[in-house]
């Protein structure tokens, strides 16, 4: 591909033609407060001759290169008030062959401090208001023996007397050739710190060019600061093509009346307007100023998403909206640029011309992408992958009709994470909130590490008289626009009225240079707000002017909480009846909902200084446990629901498990008798393609078993159970396990498990009842907080599909059944036991816990299968990473211990002798035994139990060698030592996800427990069957560094996975025999 030619080759060079090729023609409209009456002029040869002295008076800083040497590179930091001597300087340091770091004013000295370091700045220029910070940061790094000389910015006039004009000035030839600067760094922007310090962006003199050429050779204006990425190459792009460039007066402040002004007194009238969405919504907000804005041939903006109804209310008014999509790190590099008459798709960025070859879409699930600019794109400064491309972290939705239009959605660093795992993305409520009301200038969205989100408001000027006045009238006022936003947000992600708080009319917000929020500082600054709302939202909110009840019947509290939850299902698209013995869990409440509705009992009831647990919807998911247990908290009777279970509470659970049993056990069906086709006729269904069904394809170990039922039953139709997503959920699940992802085949069926027929037409459903020859169910939540009421629709389905294959219109056998289990369903045996392949005797030898006892009812019901059919259950172990690439699941026990290697380098000493098991080896054994059932038994009734352990017990010291093989630095220390130290760690969830788990490992290995010894269990059917478990082995120092090398390498979020870590060949290691 041939490279693109420029009208120069570096910054210098550009400035030097412009002046001799267009001296007279204006080049910059400013003001000054001297005379605010017009705006002043700055000629191409102005430019120069204002470069040409600066460049002589900071001469000295940069030593005159030795004739045919090319001096190394040499920064010097620039910290002044932002105007047009900020570019001058700019320009004048470059052409002495010095690297200027401009710096942001809104930087703390720390952090300027930081930049200066990390650069080996040697100067730093700052301006008078800046004196302070400029000796401050000059002290700072002093402390640590870095010097930093400092020196005061000298602004010559500009115009006027002593003028560019009036002044006798020598022309200042430059230090390097247009060749040799075109490779060099001429300036260095930074990063806003959103998360954390700002890093430096390094910009060539080449990739200053070819940024400024792409772009529209318009006249312009600007309110931006010059040190702002977009501001910044907003004057060089008019620059570039001799354009004249028109900047707001830097002594006055942004307001839609002095941008408004300024346009109309600039003498070359601007056509293109660059902007940030704070200045598009500051104008929108006036009638002058969206004609102001209509009047423009483009308003292009960037740095960050505009509101989509601001967006439209501007397009309908007239305004040509362009966005345009770039980072500071590689330039522009897609816009919606477009016929504004004709094409209103404002906020959709098209890939077009000679960019759309240098960009990689990266899914990230849902639909969304991550943009990343390949190598050899002409504007790229920077890479942050090995194969030299940049990963922007900008996520984007594709469109359904025009693949190449791209609507920008957010940032991977903006995410939200919950305390459930639920993630949101808060700029788009941000957005829709701040953007939709004259009230409200600034909306923060918090939650992370919460278990839902909340915001902060900050009035505007115009709505700070009715915030002062009443701040539950405020509330009303912008509730509307809130709920609207909510619309829109998914259930998790929705704003309670009791989730919002409100700053002082006036407060400083921190923001970055492009106007929008610094994250991290904001939630730093406001912690204590945030933490009050959800203070005050544990306690049921503030309701002064209502008196709790004290006590009530828990008949009238069942009515009370009846006429609550049935808001949630209210108007939508499935009605329930809802009773007293509904399952909320079941029938789809939400954690939010679930907060709700704690909340709402909060406000009423009276607890007498009792807890209501976080989770308690989950705990107690019936009106009727929900009603009970109020009453008890408010009579003294009850205890907090995460003490240790009751005799009596154990009981009566067990009592529970054994009904289940009985009861579900009456719903299996008896299968259909089996009649094969009499001689001469045709039969329909004994043509039919075999099928399989599998369940839970798209976790962990479901895509393992995907790709192996594929290898081993090819002539079959495999038929996947989807909760939701269909294929593009699988094609997710694989390529973050890094399976094979481009062909899958199959079908892929989103099905209502609460459904008899699972929703699925009657067509398919009798067609799968006819063919199916294995059912492989592997779908159940992994959800600790679940009681085993919440678990019945599991069981119900469970039920379901054994029906599915025995009540078709069959010309074969009755298919195979085989069911996924834990060895959760027998961890009450004695320590010393054999775990027998068999099904457990007694409920009370299931975990105790909704998820242990729901299995043990499940086997029980594949016990009851199997009077029918082939029936086998899979006990299943401790699985770990596989053994290709040792991906596992990062928010695992396991792998949230080892990431305390990262978090306070130490990992604890254990006695443990793990007995984990290869995710792709389980399934392994899992497969070939069920193809021992298809194949061998051919419809014989029968059911059995296979423990899917491994049989070798590993070292612990073994995993700690492999872990710091792989690259863990880590101190060994007792298990005491590192509970103290994750106990003391960082209470940031997002950070130090480890501490999310501190009551489990205190648990597992604080004082008082007891070491855990490697379980026996009876593998002789397994070993008889399946060639994969003769090839176990235990957990060494190898397995534990792959595991640990695939955990750092993509930075503990499966999400990082690159597109390109498999390709088609890839199978997971199975050899068929």
């Amino acid at each position: 591909m041939a490279a693109p030619t420029f009208h120069a080759r570096s910054l210098t060079e550009l400035i030097a033609l412009r002046a001799d090729t267009q001296p007279d023609d204006p080049a910059v409209h400013t003001g000054i407060p001297e005379d605010a009456s017009r705006l002043q002029t700055l000629t191409y040869s102005d430019i120069q001759r204002a470069v040409d002295r600066l460049a002589a008076y900071y001469a000295p800083l940069a030593p005159v290169p030795v004739e045919g040497q090319v001096p190394r590179e040499q920064v010097v930091a620039v910290l002044v008030s932002t105007a047009v001597d900020e570019s001058l300087l700019e320009i004048a340091l470059a052409k002495l062959g010095l690297a200027p770091l401009l710096l942001s004013v809104n930087n703390s000295v720390s952090a300027i401090a930081h930049l200066c370091k990390i650069t080996r700045a040697s100067h730093l220029i700052y301006g008078p208001k800046f004196i302070e910070t400029a000796h401050d940061a000059q002290h700072l790094l002093g402390q640590e023996g870095i010097r930093l000389d400092i020196t005061e910015d000298k602004r010559f006039p500009l115009w006027g007397k002593g003028g560019v004009r009036e002044d006798t000035i020598e022309p200042f030839p430059a230090r390097l050739a247009p060749d040799v600067e075109s490779k060099r760094t001429c300036v260095i922007l930074h990063s806003s710190g959103s998360t954390g310090f700002p890093k430096p962006v390094y910009i060539t003199h080449y990739g200053m060019i070819a940024n400024a050429a792409n772009s529209v050779p318009k006249t312009g204006f600007s309110a931006l600061p010059l040190f702002h990425g977009f501001g910044h190459f907003s004057i060089f792009r008019c620059i570039y093509h001799g354009k004249a460039f028109t900047l707001l007066p830097p002594h006055l402040p942004i307001t839609a009346d002095n941008i408004v002004r300024t346009i109309a007194m600039s003498p070359t009238p601007p056509v293109q307007h660059f902007a940030v969405p704070y200045v598009l919504k500051l104008l929108s907000e006036s009638e002058a100023g969206t004609k102001s804005l209509a009047a423009m041939e483009t308003v292009s903006y960037a740095g960050a998403a505009v509101p989509d109804d601001l967006g439209d209310r501007l397009v309908a008014a007239g305004v040509p909206l362009m966005s345009v999509f770039g980072t500071t790190e590689t330039g522009a590099l897609m816009s919606s640029k477009r016929d504004y008459a004709t094409d209103k798709a404002w906020n959709w960025v098209r890939a077009e011309g000679l960019v759309s070859k240098y960009i990689e879409l990266v899914p990230h699930g849902k639909g969304t992408f991550e943009v990343v600019v390949l190598d050899g794109w002409p504007a790229k400064i920077m890479s942050n992958r090995k194969d030299g491309a940049y990963a922007t972290k900008d996520l984007f939705l594709q469109h359904p009709d025009h693949p190449s239009w791209f609507k920008y959605i957010g940032r991977l660093d903006d995410t939200l994470t919950h305390t459930l795992g639920e993630k949101t993305n808060p700029v788009p409520l941000e957005l829709a909130i701040r953007g939709n009301s004259r009230l409200i200038q600034e909306c923060i969205v918090f939650g992370d590490g919460r278990p839902h989100t909340g915001c902060l408001i900050l009035p505007s000027d115009e709505g700070a008289p009715l915030a002062a006045e009443s701040a539950r009238k405020f509330l009303e006022a912008i509730w509307p626009v809130i709920e609207e936003a909510n619309s829109h947000a998914p259930t998790h992600s929705r704003i309670l009225k009791d989730m919002v708080a409100f700053l002082k009319y006036g407060t400083e917000i921190p923001v970055a240079t492009k106007m929008s929020i610094l994250r991290p500082a904001c939630y730093s600054k406001f912690a204590k707000h945030i933490d009050y709302v959800y203070e005050k939202f544990e306690k049921g909110g503030s309701n002064k002017t209502k008196t709790k009840v004290t006590y009530t019947s828990q008949k009238e509290i069942e009515q009370f909480l009846l006429g609550k939850a049935g808001r949630f299902f209210a108007g939508g698209s499935r009605q329930y009846a809802l009773t007293e013995d509904s399952d909320l869990h079941e029938m789809g409440v939400t954690s939010l909902q679930g907060a709700q509705l704690r909340n709402e009992i909060l406000k009423e009831y009276d607890l007498e200084g009792a807890t209501l647990g976080t989770n308690v919807v989950y705990e107690l998911p019936t009106i009727k446990q929900l009603a009970a247990h109020v009453v008890a908290l408010a009579t003294g009777q009850t205890r907090a629901l995460d003490e240790e279970e009751t005799p009596e509470a154990a009981e009566s659970a067990h009592k529970m498990m054994l009904a289940m049993v009985e009861y579900w056990s009456s719903m299996i069906k008896k299968p259909k008798t089996y009649v094969p086709a009499k001689q001469g006729r045709v039969d329909p269904y004994q043509a039919l393609p075999r099928t399989i069904i599998l369940t839970g394809a798209s976790g962990a170990l479901g895509a393992h078993l995907f790709c192996l039922l594929k290898k081993l039953f090819p002539k079959h139709t495999l038929v996947c159970f989807m909760r939701s997503g269909g294929e593009d959920a699988m094609r997710d699940s694989l390529r973050l396990r890094g399976l094979a992802h481009e062909n899958l085949g199959g079908r892929f069926i989103d099905v209502d498990y609460a459904k008899p027929d699972f929703g699925i037409n009657s067509t398919d459903y009798n067609y799968l009842a006819a063919s199916v020859e294995l059912i492989l169910h592997c779908a159940w939540p992994v959800n600790f907080s679940m009681t085993l009421p919440s678990y019945e629709q599991q069981i119900a389905a469970l039920v379901n599909l054994i029906n599915l294959g025995t009540q078709g219109n069959r010309r074969s056998p009755p298919p195979a059944f085989v069911y996924i289990s834990s060895i959760s369903t027998v961890a009450g045996l004695p320590a010393d036991d054999i775990v027998p392949a068999d099904f457990p005797a007694a409920p009370e030898l299931a975990a105790p816990m909704g998820y242990g006892r729901s299995k043990w009812v499940a086997e029980h019901l594949v016990r009851e299968a199997g009077r029918n059919q082939p029936a086998a259950v899979m006990r299943v172990g401790q699985l770990t990473g596989d053994l290709t690439w040792g991906l596992w699941n990062y928010t695992e026990a396991w792998p949230l211990l080892f990431r305390s290697a990262e978090t306070f380098r130490a990992l604890p000493v254990l006695e443990e002798q793990p007995q984990w098991l290869p995710v792709d080896q389980a399934a392994g054994i899992i497969v070939e035994i069920a193809s021992s059932l298809v194949h061998t038994q051919r419809g014989k009734a029968g059911a059995a139990v296979f423990n899917v352990v491994n049989p070798h017990a590993g070292k612990w010291d073994d995993v700690l060698t492999g872990l710091e093989e792989a690259g863990a630095t880590f101190i060994r220390v007792s298990p005491e030592f590192w509970l103290k130290k994750l106990s003391e760690s960082d209470t940031d969830l997002e950070k130090n996800p480890t501490r999310k788990l501190l009551k489990y490992y205190q648990k597992r290995f604080g004082t008082g427990a007891k070491p855990r010894k490697p379980v026996k269990f009876d593998l002789r059917s397994v070993e008889r069957i399946s060639p994969t478990y003769a090839r176990l082995k235990p957990i060494d120092a190898a397995h534990a560094e792959r595991l640990m090398q695939s955990l750092m390498c993509f930075k503990w979020d499966p999400n990082n996975i690159p597109e390109d870590l498999v390709g088609e060949h890839y199978v997971p290691n199975y050899r068929p025999t």
